[in-house]
């Protein structure tokens, strides 16, 4: 049955997506295909949270590709969220590409890249997309957080069986399994941050090094000590007196909830809004599905006797209340709108999770009834059990996946007076900083499209930024309805899309269309 559980939860693993992009670009200085009068002495990069640097997080390339020489990034005034790379004196005229590769502040990678001109653009051959972490790396990075979250319900919720329910104490050796894995997954983590963060080699010592340094690292060495301690303190406890409570078992409760934060203080809880709520919420969240999750795992897999399964009843009841308070407001704090939910991967796993768990609490209503009847209760806790794992698996997936808050942005339908008495209609999806798609509508009074001779259009950015019209690649898409696929908007800010309609062989229109980018 074990061994049941754990190929569950490596199908789901192994499926789940992979990490967005956490951290975004607020800000370059030169901004993104700037051309400057002469060589800047550094460059900053401004993301919307923190980040962690490494030796080698931002580089400077030629047009070739050639790295130049560069000292480490360095931190803005002690700002965690701006870097600034220092430039050598006597560049020379034409392009330059920075390649960029930061941990964000809930521990995934980031990556991209932009260029500016020294004097005058020159033809750039290089690719500037940063290397990324190999399939296999980013396939056990998934599996190992899987493990470290089955791990701790293992271990917390045997433990809850044991000091809290009286059950069997042979009970402990799940207790030390648990604590096992999440050890073990622990490590495995560790010494993959490095690889996963910079798309290096397994092989560099150096690496693990800097994963040591990053907060997430700190969080990991942390987690290891407090299982450590939480495994120790349990058996303690019940080597103990019968009296309750006693001291190891009040110190082991202390371990549990710092272990929940080695999770919440290095994921998405640590940032967005309300952080002073977010963290405490995800904590107790946590704390919930573990000794839940984990209890049901050491009835099935002690045999416990009904008295022991009865108790369980009303913790499980407990755990349920606080899994949907702390879920709800989780769900809207990582969310910001109902309508990210089936938009974004985030909210469409959060919907996957919430309906699992509601068919577990139907499920648990089931076993209450007939703990009340003197019924058996195995099959139904069985299947709470295994659907618990599949929950296990979501969680997983969702603490590997961009929040939707992050991921979704409403898009932008702007209408504005167009060429003798009609309209122009713009469309831009998604609407944020970097690529977008923009459709353009050219209608006439009488709503049919128009069909001019010729339509062009330039980017121009807000007012107070020092930036030139980017020139935007127009598509006929059909007659009166242009697309530009390749919309690169390199801040946000309220930009205007200013097009130029040619009506006739001497006379053209320019319309101006306010676009918001978020």
């Amino acid at each position: 049955m074990t061994r049941a559980f754990l190929a569950v939860l490596l199908v789901l693993l192994v499926c789940a997506p992979s990490a967005g992009a956490h951290a975004t670009i607020i800000r370059t200085t030169p901004a993104d295909r700037a051309v400057v009068g002469s060589a800047p002495r550094t460059v900053q990069i401004r993301w919307s949270e923190a980040v962690d640097l490494g030796p080698d997080s931002v580089r400077l390339l030629d047009a070739t590709g050639g790295v130049i020489d560069t000292p480490k990034p360095t931190r803005a005034d002690g700002d965690a969220a701006t870097a600034v790379l220092r430039l050598p004196a006597g560049l020379k005229d034409g392009t330059y590409v920075v390649s960029w590769r930061v941990t964000s502040a809930d521990s995934h990678p980031v990556s991209g890249a932009f260029s500016f001109s020294v004097g005058a653009p020159s033809a750039v051959v290089v690719s500037t997309e940063p290397g990324t972490a190999s399939p296999a790396v980013k396939v056990a990075d998934g599996i190992a957080r899987g493990l470290a979250f089955a791990g701790f319900a293992l271990a917390l919720g045997g433990a809850a069986v044991l000091l809290l329910l009286g059950g069997d104490r042979r009970g402990l050796r799940w207790v030390w399994v648990g604590a096992t894995v999440l050890a073990a997954a622990t490590l495995v983590l560790l010494l993959l941050q490095g690889p996963y963060a910079t798309g290096g080699s397994l092989l560099d010592p150096s690496l693990l090094w800097f994963s040591l340094k990053t907060r997430f690292g700190e969080a990991l060495i942390a987690r290891l000590v407090l299982t450590a301690a939480f495994v120790a303190l349990v058996t303690a406890a019940l080597r103990g007196a019968d009296a309750a409570p006693r001291p190891p078992v009040l110190a082991a409760a202390v371990c549990a909830v710092g272990l929940t934060l080695t999770w919440t203080l290095a994921d998405h809880s640590r940032t967005g809004v309300q952080v002073w709520l977010g963290v405490p919420a995800a904590s107790l969240h946590l704390l919930a599905m573990g000794l839940w999750l984990g209890g049901l795992a050491a009835l099935l897999a002690t045999a416990a006797p009904r008295t022991v399964v009865a108790r369980f009843s009303g913790l499980a009841l407990t755990c349920f209340v606080v899994l949907g308070v702390t879920g709800v407001y989780l769900a809207w704090r990582q969310s910001g709108t109902p309508a990210a939910l089936p938009a974004t991967g985030f909210g469409r796993l959060l919907l996957v999770k919430t309906g699992i768990v509601l068919v577990i609490v139907g499920l648990a209503v089931l076993s209450r009834r007939a703990v009340a009847r003197g019924g058996s209760v195995r099959r139904t806790v069985l299947a709470e059990a295994v659907l618990g794992v599949v929950v296990l698996g979501v969680t997983a997936a969702l603490v590997n996946a961009a929040p939707a808050r992050v991921a979704y942005v409403d898009p932008v339908d702007v209408i504005v007076p167009g060429v003798d008495g009609g309209q122009v209609q713009v469309h831009v999806t998604p609407a944020k900083q970097g690529e977008n798609v923009a459709d353009v509508y050219l209608v006439a009074a009488g709503g049919r499209l128009i069909i001019p001779p010729e339509v062009t259009a330039r980017l121009v950015a807000p007012a107070g930024q020092d930036l030139a019209p980017l020139p935007v690649e127009l598509g006929s898409a059909e007659p009166g309805h242009y697309v530009a696929t390749s919309l690169a908007v390199p801040t946000t800010g309220e930009w205007t899309l200013r097009l130029t309609v040619r009506t006739s062989e001497i006379d053209e229109r320019t319309i101006d269309v306010p676009v918001r980018i978020r």
